[in-house]
């Protein structure tokens, strides 16, 4: 099963940017999905379901789909949708603003099985953004266009100072995309350097003293601020979000452990 395929195709992130300019800040709506997100995510439709205008959301069950006005007023981003020759379904421009991130979820409606999948186009990014899909990092750099497996659990964390952009583009599978995606560069997702919450994690298993503190909290909010004071103290600062996906990690292993 392929999960992170960098597709051979390259478009041009400086003409793509320059269409942004064409977007008014009053057309960046917010994300509608509001309990998967802490800070700002909003996003422009350019192609949606004639009923679901102008919100953002993609109906899975909508078979109509057309351009919207924002995207006739961005010339280099229709060219590059052009070049896909399979069937849009919806087209969006998210935006992550710096600080914020996504927690991690899954995009049960997508994915090869069912003949419906999502690439990412990169306008403006930065080293600073961390986007992990099934546990594991994804580095997307400006032009490129992704296959993602959305499937499986993802989220994103802009630790950045720059708000990342990207065009997300949901397309149903033909044989065009599956030989696109099949001659595309398959990245294992390997992981990169041991993250802040990894050396936070190791020093709490070493030390039970930092597990006796943990433990006195009484809830999960509590729980929750008294590991983010010690990461910070320990030189070893993490997000909630690092917290939340490990958690919901240790969750599903718990899981499948138990069946």
């Amino acid at each position: 099963m392929k999960v992170a395929v960098k597709l051979p195709i390259q478009f041009d992130p400086a003409g793509l940017e320059a269409d942004l300019e064409q977007i008014a800040s009053a057309e960046w709506l917010a994300h509608f999905n509001t309990t998967y997100f802490e800070g700002d995510w909003t996003g422009v439709a350019l192609r949606a379901a004639p009923g679901n205008l102008p919100t953002l959301y993609s109906d899975p069950a909508a078979r109509e789909f057309a351009d919207t006005a924002a995207l006739r007023h961005c010339p280099r981003i229709a060219a590059a949708l052009e070049m896909l020759r399979c069937s849009l379904k919806s087209v969006r421009l998210l935006k992550l603003t710096a600080g914020s991130y996504i927690r991690e979820h899954r995009d049960d409606d997508l994915g090869w099985e069912s003949g419906e999948i999502r690439l990412h186009v990169p306008i403006i990014t930065d080293p600073g953004v961390e986007f992990f899909l099934n546990g594991q990092r994804v580095v997307m750099r400006e032009g490129e266009c992704w296959y993602l497996d959305l499937s499986l659990p993802h989220r994103v964390q802009n630790r950045s100072s720059v708000d990342r952009i990207h065009l997300v583009i949901d397309c149903l599978l033909n044989d065009w995309l599956r030989a696109l995606i099949n001659a595309g560069e398959e990245m294992a997702a390997t992981p990169g350097a041991e993250s802040e919450f990894e050396q936070f994690r190791r020093m709490v298993l070493s030390d039970p003293a930092l597990q006796g503190e943990l433990m006195q909290a009484t809830d999960r909010n509590e729980f929750t601020s008294v590991a983010l004071r010690l990461g910070e103290q320990l030189g070893a600062p993490f997000t909630p979000g690092d917290l939340d996906a490990a958690l919901q990690a240790a969750r599903r292993a718990w899981r499948e452990q138990a069946t």
